[in-house]
């Protein structure tokens, strides 16, 4: 399986990304954030670092619709991660196309990962029950891609 580092100036050029499949965006929280509501989840601090977040695209548009959604920064709130968009810079955004739909296994090799927890629970899962979608690390996470390829196999 074919995973895609995109950037947001990219998304549009890639015509595999039409298609359905599960994405990983990687950002940034330069400050920390106070008692932050997050939908019906409630409030929560957060701790400047790196957040990734695990998601799946099977509606219309595909994985190009939802990461182009997921770069712009103003928008109403509709997932979890809305709330939390206004403050985070984008860093990196990986995808896979896959007829299957991966959140669930791509979570549990994130949560084996001894440098990232999971700051909010159930963020994003809602639909899914498989923990939150997720993570936190002080440090960046190098090798994510392979860790996503290998999960894939």
């Amino acid at each position: 399986m074919q995973i895609f580092l995109v950037s947001p100036a990219l998304i549009t050029q890639i015509p595999a990304l039409r298609a359905r499949g599960t994405y990983l965006l990687h950002f940034w929280l330069a400050q920390p954030l106070a008692q932050l509501a997050i939908g019906q989840l409630g409030r929560f601090d957060l701790a400047p670092g790196h957040y990734y977040y695990v998601g799946s695209a099977f509606g219309p548009g595909g994985l190009a619709a939802r990461l182009r959604r997921h770069s712009e920064v103003e928008k109403r709130a509709h997932w979890h991660i809305d709330y939390l968009r206004p403050y985070l810079a984008l860093q990196e955004m990986w995808a896979a196309v896959a007829a299957e739909r991966l959140e669930c296994r791509w979570c549990a090799a994130l949560a084996r990962l001894p440098e990232l927890s999971r700051p909010i629970p159930h963020f994003g899962a809602s639909d899914t029950g498989c923990g939150g979608h997720l993570f936190y690390a002080a440090e960046a996470v190098a090798h994510l891609a392979d860790l996503l390829r290998q999960t894939n196999r």
